[in-house]
Formats: structure tokens, sequence, C-alpha cells
């Protein structure tokens, strides 16, 4: 910033006049900075809207252009404290029979008590009374009634530190041991949190992992398979340890009487008959996805269409419309704020709270009024919504008695947008189910849309898919891509992202022109000032000769 000191010579207040002389060009510098501010708060709202207009494109009138999602089926069950039931849509209707004959459970071993006294996360394996240096002693290779290996030879060093975890469930007697294993090194020097942690890092090559903790109250390790179901259930292979650790962490439950092992087990039902194994309570069949909470016997089901679930897409549907058209209509004719500039600090120092947050509203609440692209999108939605379709329906004319051709609309459900007294005017462009219970305004007339579902669900889902998917096509249309504007957008936004700049460049002009002209007077007025000091320093002179 240029340091400049006036007035001197002249004793004006070379500071304001320059002020007030460039005052013009000032006023067009802030215009600019208050109309780029405010391209900017209408390029956020148009992407604020934008992304509602798309979300609704995408989820809610792409999947009603399908009949899956048509289909809704619910189940009912006698028990409900034994099991819950999810209903897909390829569920079959009708009634079934379910027990749980059993629940899944996780492998588990509980440590036989460890050392003597008080036994610290901190404390060595070498100072617990259960650790001994003596070596294990060599195992003989395990040999079948043919003579073939079942269980290798070993020695002292394959297995030296080392505590051998294997997953899954246990081999039948006599056959080789393929389950997954995973060696655990642990140092007699190790801590027992040491200890822990290793046990807990330790996975297999399929994922299997081990919860475990240490209870210093009990003395005790506590182990369980990660997740329940006999394939993660785990097991000390006692052939490939280090006895001398797991004796001296009281996990030797082939010998110690004080501690316990159980292997996990797969929940397992009964449907119709046939019987279901899964390692987690969670059996998918045939479009039922059934969780076994209990075991229970004799357990009733019954699976039937859901038309509430029918009724409740189209409310959503509904909603989703209504939410999105009302705030299109507000933004649309709002008061414009053409007239209101953004506030500078000088104004607002002149303004209290209350009207400056008045004046931010006004301009907020006018970006986009009287927009077209607003205006072009909610024509085409409400002229959809106003569309009567062709099904091949007959109907007998009450007067004539003679078959007519009958169109479905909206209307054919009852469901309508109200009427001039009976709306504000911002809700004349919502839709309103009759009879639909949260509704203040038709809660007490006739619910047909609820009647139409039940009777009909054909009709209700032909019309719904067409309604859908023509507004679907013609969002889709409207959010093609071109030179003004990208895919999936429905305003300009190519074209205002290049206003932006516009605005930069011209906000830097401006700025130019206003320094530029500042210098200019501040070098004039500099020019006096030296003129009159000259002038001041040659009347003292000829004052002080005059004086002589």
């Amino acid at each position: 910033m240029t340091m400049r000191i006036t007035g001197l010579a002249s004793g004006l207040d070379t500071e304001s006049i320059i002020t007030e002389l460039t005052k013009v060009q000032s006023q067009k510098v802030e215009k600019v900075k208050s109309d780029q501010k405010k391209f900017d708060m209408k390029l956020d709202k148009w992407k604020e809207l934008n992304k509602k207009v798309v979300n609704f494109y995408n989820k809610t009138l792409s999947n009603l252009r399908y009949d899956s999602s048509y289909v809704k089926k619910t189940t009912s069950i006698s028990n409900e404290s034994a099991a819950t039931i999810i209903t897909s849509g390829t569920a079959m209707n009708g009634a079934q029979t379910l027990s749980v004959n059993k629940l899944a459970s996780n492998g588990y071993l509980t440590g036989g008590k460890i050392g003597s006294g008080t036994v610290r996360p901190t404390t060595s394996l070498e100072n617990l009374s259960g650790y001994s240096a003596t070596a294990n002693v060599h195992k003989e290779a395990v040999l079948d009634e043919e003579g073939n290996e079942v269980t290798p030879a070993v020695t002292d060093s394959d297995f030296k530190n080392t505590i051998r975890i294997r997953f899954g469930k246990e081999p039948a007697e006599g056959t080789a041991d393929t389950r997954e294993y995973v060696d655990i090194n642990i140092e007699p020097g190790k801590t027992v949190a040491e200890a822990i942690a290793a046990f807990k890092d330790a996975k297999s090559s399929s994922g299997y992992g081990l919860n475990a903790s240490y209870d210093a109250t009990q003395g005790r390790i506590y182990m369980s398979s990660s997740k329940s179901g006999e394939d993660e259930s785990f097991a000390i292979d006692f052939e490939h340890s280090d006895m001398r650790i797991v004796k001296a962490l009281g996990l030797d439950y082939n010998e110690n009487t004080d501690a316990t092992h159980v292997y996990g087990s797969d929940s397992e039902i009964t449907l119709n008959g046939a019987t279901y194994k899964s390692n987690d309570n969670t059996f998918d069949i045939n479009g039922l996805t059934i969780t076994a909470k209990q075991v229970a016997e004799d357990i009733s089901i019954q699976t039937s269409d859901d038309t509430s679930g029918i009724y409740d897409m189209v409310k959503g549907f509904l909603k989703e419309y209504n939410d999105l058209i009302g705030e299109m209509f507000t933004l649309y004719n709002a008061d414009d704020a053409k007239d209101y500039a953004i506030l500078t600090k000088e104004q607002k120092d002149e303004m209290t709270e209350e009207e400056i947050e008045d004046w931010n509203k006004k301009i907020d609440e006018g970006l986009l009024s009287k927009d077209p692209t607003i205006f072009r999108v909610m024509t085409e939605m409400k002229n959809i919504m106003m569309k009567s379709y062709d099904f091949g329906e007959w109907d007998t004319n009450k007067e004539t008695g003679e078959l007519v051709q009958v169109k479905t609309s909206f209307w054919s459900f009852h469901i309508a947008t109200p009427g001039y007294f009976e709306g504000e005017e911002e809700d004349r462009m919502k839709w309103h189910i009759y009879g639909d219970e949260d509704d203040e305004l038709t809660s007490s007339k006739e619910d047909k849309l609820k009647l139409k579902i039940e009777k009909d669900p054909e009709i209700v889902t032909k019309f719904f898919k067409s309604i859908s998917s023509e507004m679907y096509s013609k969002l889709g249309d409207l959010m093609k891509s071109t030179d003004f504007s990208s895919a999936y957008t429905i305003y300009e936004d190519k074209q205002m992202k290049k206003q932006v700049s516009n605005f930069k460049t011209q906000l830097k002009d401006e700025q130019e022109k206003l320094t530029k002209m500042e210098d200019k007077y501040y070098d004039r007025f500099a020019q006096m000032e030296k003129a009159m000091t000259k002038l001041n320093e040659q009347t003292n002179s000829l004052a002080g000769m005059l004086g002589t």
C-alpha cells in the first residue's frame, strides 16, 4: 500500500476530497463486487435445487418405472420372539411351518488360573508358575491302519516358542487335519499383555481370527472366535505347540481341568420339513430372510401381498414431487431482489441486526425469481401429472347403458390438487390422496387408492409406471449435456461458470480504473502542495526582507 502524506502546505483534507472525486468509480467497483457475490449465491442456489432434482430422477422416478417396485410382500409370524423375517418381492404367498432347532455360537476357550498371587498384564511369561524350561518331548508320526501318515512326526525345533491355532470344525477321528492354521510366536520373555496382543493379531489365510483378553481379577485368559459357526471355530494344536508357553498361559485344556474349550456351532432351522444350516443365525431362503433368535418349534408364518407397501410407495412419490414442485414455485414467485445490493460494511454500521437479516433474506429469496428454467421444469412436470392414459379399460355408462372407454388419471384413485378455496396459492400444484390419514386436508374423505391397490393392483402399477417413465424421460431430456450445461444439470452451469470468470475480469478492470484515478488526483494535489510550499517560502523570505 502506498503511503501518502497530503495537505501539509494547503491544510486541505485531500483524502476526503479525492474520495469524493472518485466516488462514482468506487461505486462501480462496489456494484461489481455486489453483483459477483449475488451471482455466487445464485449459483449455490441452483446447485442445491439441481441436487434435489437429480436425486428425485435417479432414485424415485427410476425405481417406479419397473414392475419389481410394485411387487411388495409381507410375512407374519406366530412367534416373534423366536425369529424375525424380511420378505422380498420374490417370496411365494402362502402358509409355512418353521422350527428353530439350534442357534449359532462362537468357539470359546476359558483358560485356567495362571501364576501365583496377582498376575498383571505386564508380568513376563517366565515369571509365571506354569512356565518350565523343559523342552517338549519328540512326537512320533501317527499312522492309520493302512500305514499312511495321518500326523507327521515333530521335533522341538518345529514349534519352539510357538502356539498353533487351527480354525474350523474338528476333523473326524483317524482323518488328516486339513484345517487352516496360524502359528503364533510368543517368546518366553514376552508379557501377558504382549501374548494377548499376538493372539488378537493372528489371522489365517482366509481371514479367520480371534478375540482375546485377560481378566486380572479371575487370573484367566479368555479367547473366542471372531465369528460364530463351525467353520469359524478354533482349537489349539497341542502337537505343534510349545507346551511350556501353552501351560504358562493356562491354555492347556487337554490336561488342565481348570480350563475349558468348546467348538463353535452353526445354527439350524427346519422350514417345511427341510433342514438348513447357517454360521450366523441368518438364512436366505426363497425370498425370505429369516433371522433365528430363540429355539422353538411349530412356528407358523404367512406370506401375502403387501398392499400397504405399494400405498406407502405412491405416498412417498407424491411427497417428493410436492416438496420439489413447492420449492420451485416458491423460488420462482419470490419478489425480485435486483434492487437489493450486498451491504457494505459502512451500510451495515448504520443498520440494526434485524434490518440486516431482513435485507439479506430478501436477497436470498429472490435470487431465482422469475427464472425461465424453473418455469419450464415446473410446467413440464405439472403437464405430465395432469395426463390420463388408455389402458384398454371399459365401463358401463349409467345413463345409456353403453360401454365406454375409461381413461386412467390421478382422479381415478381420488388423488387431486386442492381447489381454489381449499389451499394457499403455493399448495395448488401439490397432489393429495383422499383418505390419507396423515393429510389434514383430505383425511376425512374416502380412500379410493387403497381400495384400487387391493382390488386391481395391475391398473395402479400401469398408471404409476407410465407417469414415472414419462417424467423420467422428460427430466432426462432437460438434463442432457449441451454447450451451456453439463449432463444431469437442469441449469446452464457451464455458462454460469464463464460468468464467474467475467466478473473477476470486470472487477479487476474497475479496480485498476479506480487506482489510476486516485493516483492522478493525488499527483495533482501533490503538485499543488509543492507549488504552495514554494510560494510560502517566497512569502516568508519577502516578509523577512521588509521587516528589516
